[in-house]
């Protein structure tokens, strides 16, 4: 059965919108002549990097409360172990290592880590922390969300606990639908680490870098970005571009896709000019999937906007031989460039290490914040979305369905959409008593398929007529309605049904991102529905706009009365499209989401983020929806959290 037709659609339709403002951005660049041209660029880098991340900050610091809750020497280093608040009750654990004789004021340096487990443990880690404490730095290295020490989830009944990487994302998908952003919570992180590195009588507060490794590369590029109080920054193993990740089907956690910023033109090395001419030096490996052509090409950007503002040898590039990580090569690189621009001077080569037992390194009881009792990130997004329930109170269905329009970024058209008629294939299914097949142009390179399958036979040239069934999958119409007992039924009846098939799903299912299982954490419908938040659109609202015009179309060709009938995936889809067009059609939803609430309640939950649009809960609930479609709707065997 021809089911996925075209498997590369959606991954093409999305580079190519990428390409374009990336080579848009490229041509800025190459426009810029003078110091004056350059402090511009650098003004609107930051504009819109502020308006990615702060509106995701507190209004206010809160204490740290930051105690030492431990210490051990060694021969030439001292090692603490602290724990402050990043917000009320959430505790950030932390090493601070210095020299153990120290020449004050010393330079400082926060260390920020990778996608290890260990988190701050991560030997290659606590090895850059430990030895820049040994060449005369105060350095402080702390453990992110979900790591080291920092575990956030209890155990799931009956299954494994989930991998670090699938943490981060079950806390930041659920976070878009109150309008918040994982990549800011780890970026408050560092700006509090930072305000406690800066209270230590040692450290010298014009003479601070910050500095990590791929997740900690990213957040290292953020903290720089986002704080002028760095004087330096040494990010490994991520600044390429955005678009080659996109090309390269590498998706990313839900903190490394910062809400419209590659829609206000930004790529992952303006992160690194927000206040150039800091000194930054990009750090790459020949053999990591952070494409090291592209980290090259980042470093002309950089280097050519220093130079602009007056400033050689401050922007610099250095590449490992070797794979992702944070290798010798790599860190003696960094050490030597801190070195320089601190003024340190001494030797740049890695001493022999001191080994740590992990226990040595403990700042919480036990090695877990969760012995201290305090707050969970999941914790402040249910409070916020408590919040929020409160404020929206019951709306009507008029501001309901304006909200729904910005909320998916949907507009509703006048006309009818072109559309293809494709060849009909003999070799179907019989049982799916197939029609005709045709291909709805909703936007230029998004093609919806429409199957006519069902009672009435028609030439195969012409959509159905007359009263119909528009049915949406949970990820294909075709295998639904050939597989599923519900959907099976709908074939039985007196009305021709159309298997829909927006964007990704069905026919133009994609078949990148080494093809995972489809709810796989990090699989394609991921890797586009992030794409589409750093483009500031919602990925749901545009399958939304491909049923809409799918709907348009069969009117327009002869549908007297359409009733839309949804599931899983699709359920979500109906319900908004059944309240959004004006022709106002019966709606029918089985294996439904009962609300968004319920996955802002779940520590655990498969629906994927294509499924969560950002910021709704702010005006309404998928109760709402129901509650106004009214009579028009029919529901029946709700899916849980984990779509059972």
């Amino acid at each position: 059965m021809y089911t996925n037709r075209y498997p590369q659609m959606v991954h093409e339709f999305y580079v190519q919108r990428v390409r374009k403002i990336m080579a848009e951005r490229h041509t800025r660049i190459m426009a810029l002549k003078n110091r004056k041209d350059a402090e511009a660029y650098v003004r609107n880098v930051r504009k819109v990097i502020d308006k990615a991340f702060k509106p995701y900050f507190p209004e206010k610091k809160c204490d740290l409360a930051a105690r030492v809750t431990g210490t051990k020497e060694y021969q030439d280093f001292v090692l603490e172990k602290i724990v402050y608040q990043s917000h009320p009750g959430l505790y950030v654990t932390g090493n601070l290592y210095r020299p153990k004789k120290i020449d004050c004021p010393a330079p400082g340096t926060l260390g920020v880590c990778g996608h290890a487990m260990e988190g701050k443990f991560c030997e290659a880690y606590y090895t850059f922390a430990q030895v820049l404490a040994r060449k005369g730095f105060v350095s402080f290295i702390i453990d992110p969300i979900s790591q080291g020490e920092r575990w956030q989830h209890d155990k799931p009944k009956g299954a494994p606990m989930p991998g670090l990487c699938h943490a981060h994302n079950l806390m930041g998908n659920q976070m878009l639908l109150v309008d918040d952003f994982f990549g800011s919570w780890r970026a408050w992180d560092g700006i509090r680490g930072l305000d406690y590195l800066l209270t230590r009588p040692e450290v010298d507060k014009k003479r601070v870098g910050v500095t990590g490794n791929s997740g900690g590369g990213t957040l290292t590029s953020y903290l720089t970005a986002l704080d002028p109080r760095f004087t330096m920054a040494a990010p490994s193993c991520y600044i390429c571009s955005m678009q080659v990740s996109l090309e390269n089907e590498c998706p990313a956690d839900a903190e490394q896709n910062p809400p419209g910023i590659i829609a206000g033109g930004l790529d992952q090395v303006d992160l690194l000019l927000a206040y150039a001419p800091r000194p930054s030096i990009i750090l790459s490996q020949y053999y990591d999937f952070f494409d090291c052509r592209f980290s090259q090409l980042a470093y002309e950007d950089m280097k050519r906007v220093h130079e602009l503002l007056g400033s050689k040898g401050t922007a610099a590039i250095d590449r490992g031989p070797t794979v992702h990580g944070y290798s010798i090569h790599n860190r003696e690189a960094m050490y030597k460039f801190f070195m320089k621009h601190a003024g340190v001077k001494g030797e740049t080569k890695e001493p022999k290490l001191v080994k740590l037992e992990e226990a040595d390194t403990f700042a919480s009881p036990r090695g877990k914040v969760a012995n201290l009792k305090g707050a969970r990130v999941f914790d402040f997004t249910r409070a916020t979305a408590a919040r929020l329930a409160k404020q929206r109170g019951k709306p009507t269905e008029k501001k309901i369905i304006a909200d729904a329009l910005k909320v998916l970024g949907v507009k509703l058209e006048k006309d009818a959409p072109h559309y293809r008629v494709t060849p009909r294939y003999y070799n179907v299914n019989p049982a799916l008593k197939m029609r005709g097949q045709f291909l709805v142009e909703t936007e230029p390179g998004i093609m919806t398929a429409l199957t006519s399958c069902g009672a009435k036979e028609h030439h195969v040239q012409h959509l159905p007529t007359g009263k119909i069934v528009a049915y949406i999958g949970n990820t294909s119409g075709e295998e639904d309605l050939l597989n599923i007992k519900e959907a099976k039924a709908l074939l039985k009846g007196t009305r021709n049904v159309v298997a829909i098939d927006p964007r990704g799903l069905g026919q133009s299912e994609a078949k990148t991102c080494g093809t995972q299982e489809f709810f796989a954490p990090y699989n394609a419908d991921y890797l586009y529905a992030s794409t589409s938040d750093m483009l500031g659109e919602c990925y749901l609202g545009r399958r939304v706009y491909d049923v809409l015009r799918a709907l348009d179309l069969l009117y327009a060709e002869g549908a007297t009365e359409i009733e839309l009938v949804g599931r899983g995936l699709g359920s979500v889809i109906a319900a908004f499209a059944a309240l959004l067009h004006p022709q106002k059609p019966k709606a029918r939803l089985f294996n439904y989401l009962p609300s968004f609430q319920l996955i802002v309640d779940a520590q655990y939950y498969t629906w994927p983020l294509s499924s969560l649009p950002r910021g709704v809960l702010k005006y309404f609930d998928l109760l709402d929806i129901y509650r106004v479609l009214g009579k028009r709707l029919k529901k029946s065997a709700p899916w849980n959290e984990q779509m059972k």
